[in-house]
């Protein structure tokens, strides 16, 4: 073994310092790939098992890895734990069975375990807990929100109607970009609709910086329906304006009109119930006839009675005849009930203005100055686009619709650029073909005065390379060594130094030989 190391210490004392550098670099560069080859091989990949999770549910993860032995790294600051990637598939199973990770708070689960003697005060408050959980735990499915905590405020239960009190929320979000009012509105019906009696009017929403989203208030709610209904008339003036000016430009041609849209709305609704009698749609219901006829007799002093049977002859006597005939008729009279629901957003008058440029002609001055000259719109044209913008915009007469069609010079722009004369003969050639001609004389200029220089430069480093080779000016060699061979090989002429480069032109391979024979003297 000694020996090899003395072997390898004369080789080394041997070598010029440049490749005693050019070695030990090899050799560095062989160590440390190999050692990296290893390390990699070795290296355990960690993959992340969660992310975003709460420090509560964190701490628990982290319990049970340790529990169960099994490397983790934490990540994000705490929000995230990473585990070998050979074990995270079964970890996730395991922690999942185990209701890991819980997602912050506590839910419905809380009753997974009853105690006994439990009062029902302790029941309600666990109820309370488990509802505020799950609300936290569902709106952190939002994209847009990080974190969120739900408070509920549920009142005492009392006998009287009038000293009950509804609930009331509030909702602590920590987000993670703006939340839309859209998505506000939704968080607030979403708890409200989980919370018996509660209404959207009494749930608080704020964000960590303590911006309020929705208050509950009545001016908050005023001002949502104000937006809303600026979008909705923002909206069809938009949609009304697209169908105008889309039409018109694809006849006088883009960019060569405007179209403006305003549209007053009664958003006010309003229900209208009527009942309309038709007194000459009588219709015969029911009809009652009573008729009564009776007899009366009047008798003197005498009554008839088995005692005096002759009591019709008496002077005294009369008779009175009645007769009552009623006639009752029952008309039903035709009736129509009626219920009117004005739409809401109801369009009251649509007003609309256009403004068309006109069209334009080149005209060439004595002095070959060219100008653009304005024509308006001919009268039959104007009518003609007043027609098409009323029948596009749904004019109506009853509601008492503005429209204004008018043609006016539109500004032009200082970039604008006059229409040039079609170019004839030599300028079309030049305006054809003038940019390829320049690209090729560009091209052939490189390559005369870069590319050519640049080869021809590389050429005589080359060559002079090889001269410095072969004749070894710089370090002062003679070629002496190797004449028996100079001589074998047949050249005779001039000094040593010119037979060794002839031999190296005539025969290489030979010259190669006797190189390889100098080297092994040496």
């Amino acid at each position: 073994m000694f020996q090899f190391f003395q072997q390898i210490r004369s080789v080394l004392d041997k070598m010029p310092l440049s490749r005693k550098i050019a070695v030990g670099a090899l050799l560095f560069l062989v160590i440390s790939l190999f050692a990296g080859i290893i390390f990699w091989s070795n290296m355990v990949e960690y993959r992340p098992l969660y992310s975003g999770l709460s420090p509560e549910d964190a701490s628990q993860v982290v319990t049970r890895l340790k529990d169960l032995k099994i490397p983790y790294k934490l990540e994000n600051g705490g929000a995230g734990v990473s585990v070998p990637e050979d074990k995270l598939y079964d970890l996730r199973l395991t922690l999942a069975a185990e209701g890991l990770p819980k997602g912050g708070g506590v839910g419905f689960e809380i009753f997974n375990k009853t105690e006994f003697g439990t009062t029902e005060f302790v029941q309600k408050l666990n109820f309370q807990r488990a509802l505020q959980g799950e609300l936290a735990r569902t709106i952190r499915e939002i994209d847009e929100v990080r974190d969120a905590r739900v408070l509920i405020v549920m009142p005492k239960d009392s006998v009287f109607v009038e000293e009950s009190k509804p609930p009331s929320a509030s909702v602590l979000l920590k987000l993670r970009k703006s939340l839309p009012q859209g998505q506000v509105d939704a968080v607030v019906h979403l708890v409200a609709s989980s919370v018996e009696d509660l209404t959207p009017d009494r749930v608080t929403v704020v964000d960590s910086r303590g911006k309020i989203l929705s208050s509950g208030t009545p001016e908050d709610a005023d001002k949502q329906l104000l937006n809303s209904q600026l979008s909705y008339k923002l909206a069809y003036e938009r949609n009304v304006t697209q169908r105008i000016q889309s039409m018109l430009e694809r006849i006088v041609g883009q960019g060569k009109c405007i179209v403006r849209v305003t549209v007053d709305m009664d958003f006010s609704r309003v229900d209208v119930s009527e009942e309309l009698f038709d007194p000459d749609g009588q219709v015969v219901r029911s009809r009652q006839n009573v008729a009564e006829k009776s007899d009366k007799t009047n008798l003197g002093p005498d009554k008839i009675s088995s005692v005096n049977p002759l009591a019709d002859l008496d002077p005294n006597r009369r008779t009175e005849s009645r007769e009552k005939n009623d006639d009752t008729i029952n008309y039903e009279i035709s009736r129509t009930t009626r219920r009117t629901t004005r739409p809401l957003g109801e369009v009251k008058r649509l007003s609309v203005a256009a403004v068309l440029d006109g069209t334009y002609t080149i005209e060439t001055a004595e002095d070959s100055t060219r100008s653009r000259k304005y024509h308006a719109r001919t009268p039959e044209e104007m009518k003609l686009f007043s027609t098409i913008v009323r029948q596009a915009m749904g004019y109506s007469e009853d509601r008492e619709d503005q429209v204004s069609v008018e043609s006016i010079p539109f500004t032009m722009d200082d970039g604008w650029e006059l229409e040039k004369v079609p170019a004839t003969g030599v300028d079309k050639l030049v305006e054809d073909y003038g940019k390829v001609g320049l690209n090729l004389l560009a091209i052939l200029l490189v390559f005369l005065f870069v590319v050519r220089p640049l080869i021809r430069a590389l050429r005589e480093a080359g060559q002079g390379d090889t001269d410095e080779l072969l004749e070894e000016e710089d370090d002062g060699v003679t070629v002496s060594i190797g004449a028996e061979a100079l001589a074998e090989s047949g050249v005779r002429e001039g000094t040593a130094q010119e037979r060794a480069m002839r031999l190296v032109r005539e025969d290489v391979d030979k010259a190669a030989n006797i190189i390889k024979g100098w080297l092994g003297e040496e």
